[in-house]
């Protein structure tokens, strides 16, 4: 089968994926909210500073503001050497595929206020207008920031790729175990958002397939 199908397919059932996700837990905490938070609060106690650090948006450290910020600027330091040496529109050139990606910001937004779920702690809403918190828009902004931090830097280094990868799969799951635990999302807003990630990023790689690029 060629490439370009399997990229669409993949994207696409990451998308549905997100939709089937938000469709079953609704407004309501399913089993993996509850046992996600159970299992990490022995080794991530929700009181520790440090888990409090990782998980505020607005505290300081600000860690889960630091944990999105960490790739994206380890991705312009990498670009502004492009730059220097090739020119921007040449980089501009090689990059323009990750656009499309962007289109998960507007459909996140969407998606919160289609399903309306609220977040731990909170009473749901009638209004029409409520923005929820599925998907989460955290764990979107970490997950938009490490893989274009993983993609332009390992471009550059391929052999630092399988550490990146790693660094990327710890920043998410710690993300993911932090905001459970402290009550700032429920693990499936997460989830839905990681997922979101992978299916605009997916999509984006096939756009680039198409046009050569």
């Amino acid at each position: 089968m060629p490439r370009r199908p399997l990229l669409l397919a993949a994207g696409a059932g990451c998308l549905a994926a997100v939709v089937g996700l938000g469709l079953a837990v609704r407004q309501q905490a399913g089993w993996l909210d509850r046992a996600v938070p159970d299992a990490a609060r022995p080794l991530l106690p929700p009181e520790s500073r440090l888990v409090q650090a990782l998980s505020s948006e607005a505290g300081w450290p600000p860690g889960a503001l630091l944990m999105t910020l960490l790739p994206l600027a380890a991705a312009t330091g990498f670009l502004a050497g492009e730059v220097r040496r090739h020119g921007f529109p040449a980089v501009v050139a090689r990059w323009r595929w990750l656009l499309p990606a962007l289109a998960a910001l507007p459909v996140l937004y969407a998606l919160r206020v289609a399903f309306g779920r609220p977040g731990p702690g909170e009473v749901a809403h009638d209004g029409p207008l409520y923005v929820g918190a599925y998907p989460s828009g955290a764990a979107l902004a970490l997950g938009l920031g490490w893989t274009v931090g993983v993609l332009v830097v390992g471009a550059r280094r391929p052999r630092w790729r399988p550490w990146l990868l790693a660094a990327m799969a710890l920043a998410l799951v710690l993300h993911l175990l932090v905001r459970a635990v402290t009550g700032k999302h429920w693990a499936t807003d997460i989830l839905g958002s990681y997922l979101l990630v992978a299916g605009a990023f997916v999509l984006a790689a096939a756009s680039r397939g198409r046009a050569g690029g």
